[in-house]
């Protein structure tokens, strides 16, 4: 049985939490769209009923609704005067299925005690819910042969059956129908179709109420008494003319008279009223007192927080003015609806979409810990604080968010797990043991003592003033790892439940991300400690040679890179260099392993062979080895003789770019052939080419990264490699290493795809050089990876 690599586990943990945040993430865009598409449904419905025109003659509008969002099938079946239900309307998103069905409804009506689920609806007075609808059971409930045939050809799988009702009287159903590829119906998409048939029976009951009242005055206040919304009428004077029970029940009062005694600015000041962006609302802004100045309101959504209990709701306000006989505004009727149940939907999915992308947007530990604090701060809470335990298991405060900067200072707290000989049995020491949630909708004294470590910290939490409070704990894939604090000041608001669970998800979210932004600043560092430990330290000091080296690792530091160079005496003849330099295919630990591999296999076949092509022949014999894996690499090996003026290279090169020779009057050519890729082949076409360099001749080694660098529309390329060396001809290696940064860094655009190594090698032909030697081996003390092309 094959077993994971260990190095592989981490990186699989890290995928698993990221396809689950994926997930989570899919699951939040899915019920936004859903709960889109039913605020569309309704919004439509009530412009529709809005228009003041009879329901009943308007079904074939009513039908179309739903379809397609909520059904792909939609039918009003209105009871007759001899019982039978009937399709009075009918829509289909397929032409001709809806006059096709409502022939069959003509021909075959359905009788009450037939067991359709139309005719059990129309029986009960009960909404039906078939989120599964088998074959037998749409036969059983064929209404004719024709019926059948229709049913299975359009693949019914799910329904939805509510009734229509004006005045406590049944009037007729509405059914909802799933055809195949759509998801079957749940107790959300139910509630909504009920919400509709409301409506509807709500707008029917209204329109046939103009009918049968003669009073217009009786027909207004029957109508306003059926609403669910709250009504209230003021007249110019801001006193209460009218308001319904809805209204009464709205603003917290048990009758309509206790409403109309109370003066309009004491229930007024009994809340904290705000817009949906937390500005406070005077009362100039009301939609009402707008209608008496003669304006035309628009609607206003309001965020309402009781005074006295703490419990925040949602309303939209609508006015409309009401002129006197000198055509002025006389009256102004207010239209109340609350919309809390919505909005907290909305809300929490806008919250949630926002934090995971403040989450996301750094990989840096400590940015993460600042934005999960500030993530909840001021749209859940008034303030909030982030704690995790140090490298002994205490607890310790790493970040905060405040509304109010100034308490942030004067109330910092240090968590500790005890106070004396008790442990605090609430907070984040409790939470973090645990890790289960705590939730106080209001803050005790008794609460703030068994928070509290001593007196000071009590009247420190007692200054505070807080008004609720949650802890959650933060969850990352190995548990719990911190704790999440939140709570409400000034806003007054009362923390409830439905805050908690949204608590809950920033804290799963917030430690992934941490979790994420931990293991990313792990592997920048095992990855920079790797490719320092691939390359040499520092160039060693050859004498008679100048040396310089650049290299940079594509990814920014967190991913090992596969090329590498090495420069080290021939051990049993120390007057000879060996120089090598390689590319391994791929990046990642796999890349390292083979990029270590070819390093000290070369060092090591240096011991018995001095011929660059022998090397190389022994590096691919070993790459070969293994053959449950291919090891691709390309690689040039050159020894290196310095002798004064006068120092003889011979090089070999695998598949890599030949090194370029650099003369001093400006001509750049290539020394040697590719030769054949490493690990490809059992026998390959390896040769040695020997050279001199003189006077101030340089030989470039590189990469085909160097070539490979991406410009807007092409890549840097040979030419202007070989453009460079030219450029800097009679110069020393470390100008060239400098000007072919310069030129690199000028030409690249957008991200680094691939390694650049480059290393560059002069005869040494006096005091000037040995010293430019020396410098540019002090300035290649750095790690490996850190080096930069500059």
């Amino acid at each position: 049985m094959a077993r994971w690599p260990h190095s592989i586990l981490p990186a699989l943990g890290m995928t698993l939490a990221i396809a689950a945040s994926r997930e989570r993430e899919r699951a939040a865009r899915m019920a936004t769209e859903r709960a889109r598409v039913r605020a569309d449904l309704l919004a439509r419905a009530g412009e529709l009923f809005e228009t003041g025109d009879d329901p009943l003659e308007r079904l074939d509008t009513l039908t179309t609704l739903p379809v397609p969002g909520l059904a792909d099938l939609c039918v009003v079946d209105l009871v007759g005067e001899d019982g039978a239900l009937r399709a009075a309307a009918a829509a289909s998103r397929m032409p001709g299925v809806d006059e096709a069905l409502r022939a069959l409804r003509r021909e075959h009506p359905i009788h009450l005690d037939a067991p359709h689920p139309v005719a059990q609806v129309a029986r009960s007075g009960e909404p039906l819910l078939l989120p599964v609808m088998s074959r037998q059971r749409l036969a059983s409930w064929a209404t004719a042969s024709e019926h059948l045939r229709l049913v299975k050809q359009l693949e019914y799988r799910s329904a939805m059956v509510v009734p229509l009702t004006a005045r406590g009287r049944l009037i007729g159903t509405m059914a909802m129908i799933g055809l195949r590829g759509r998801r079957p119906y749940d107790e959300d998409d139910l509630a909504v179709a009920r919400d509709l048939a409301r409506r509807a029976g709500l707008a029917i009951d209204h329109a046939r109420l103009g009918a049968e009242l003669g009073d217009a005055e009786s027909e207004l206040r029957t109508v306003l008494g059926a609403l669910d919304e709250a009504v209230i009428v003021n007249d110019d004077a801001n006193r209460v003319v009218y308001a319904n029970q809805a209204a009464a029940r709205l603003l917290g009062f048990a009758t309509v008279d206790e409403l109309r005694e109370t003066p309009a600015h004491a229930y007024v000041e009994r809340f904290d009223i705000r817009d949906e962006h937390g500005s406070p609302v005077p009362v100039e802004r009301f939609p009402g007192r707008q209608a008496i100045a003669g304006r035309e309101p628009e609607p206003l959504l309001c965020q309402l927080v009781d005074r006295r209990t703490g419990e925040r709701r949602w309303r939209v306000t609508r006015a409309t003015p009401v002129p006197g006989p000198d055509g002025r505004p006389r009256l102004a009727v207010n239209v109340i609806e609350d919309v809390t149940e919505q909005r907290r939907r909305e809300l929490g999915q806008s919250f949630l979409a926002h934090a995971s992308k403040l989450l996301t947007a750094s990989l840096d530990s400590a940015e993460t810990l600042e934005k999960v604090a500030w993530a909840a701060v001021p749209e859940l809470a008034d303030w909030c604080a982030v704690d995790l335990p140090d490298e002994h298991g205490a607890l310790r405060r790493v970040a905060t968010a405040d509304r109010s900067p100034e308490r942030t200072r004067v109330a910092a707290l240090v968590v500790r797990e005890r106070t004396g000989d008790r442990e605090l049995t609430v907070g984040p020491p409790e939470v973090m043991r645990t890790g289960r949630s705590e939730l106080y909708p209001e803050v005790t004294d008794e609460l703030l003592r068994a928070a509290s470590r001593d007196v000071a910290q009590l009247e420190q939490l007692r200054s505070v003033g807080a008004r609720s409070v949650l802890v959650v704990p933060m969850v990352g894939a190995s548990g719990v790892i911190g704790t999440i604090t939140m709570g409400t000041i000034e806003s007054g608001r009362r923390l409830t439940d439905d805050d908690l669970a949204l608590a809950e998800e920033l804290g799963r979210r917030a430690g992934i991300a941490l979790e994420h932004a931990r293991v990313h600043g792990e592997r920048s560092a095992i990855a920079a400690t790797l490719q320092a430990a691939l390359l040499p330290p520092r160039l060693p000091l050859v004498p008679d040679l100048t040396i310089a080296a650049r290299f940079r690792a594509a990814g920014g530091g967190d991913t090992v890179g596969g090329d590498f160079y090495d420069l080290f005496p021939l051990p049993d003849d120390p007057a000879a260099w060996m120089v090598v330099m390689g590319d391994v295919t791929g990046k990642g630990p796999a890349a390292a392993a083979i990029t270590a591999l070819a390093r000290y296999t070369m060092r090591t076949v240096a011991f018995y062979e001095h011929d660059p092509r022998r090397v190389l022949e022994r590096l691919n014999a070993v790459l070969l080895h293994d053959d449950d894996r291919r090891r691709l690499c390309t690689a040039v090996c050159a020894v290196v003789r310095p002798g004064g003026d006068r120092t003889t290279v011979t090089v070999a090169s695998a598949g890599h770019p030949p090194p370029l020779l650099a003369h001093e009057d400006g001509g750049v050519e290539p020394v040697g052939e590719p030769g054949t890729l490493l690990g490809a082949f059992d026998a390959g076409d390896w040769r040695d080419t020997t050279i001199e360099l003189s006077g101030r001749e340089m030989l470039v080694l590189y990469t085909d990264g160097v070539t490979d660098t991406p410009g807007l529309d092409s890549r840097f390329g040979p030419e202007r490699l070989a453009a460079v060396c030219a450029a800097a001809a009679g110069r020393d290696p470390d100008q060239l290493a400098s000007a072919l940064d310069d030129a690199l860094q000028d030409f690249q655009h957008g991200a680094q795809r691939d390694d650049v190594a480059v290393l560059v090698l002069q005869p040494a032909t006096g005091a000037a050089e040995t010293a430019l030697h020396a410098g540019s081996a002090e300035r290649s003390e750095a790690p490996a990876s850190s080096l930069p092309l500059a």
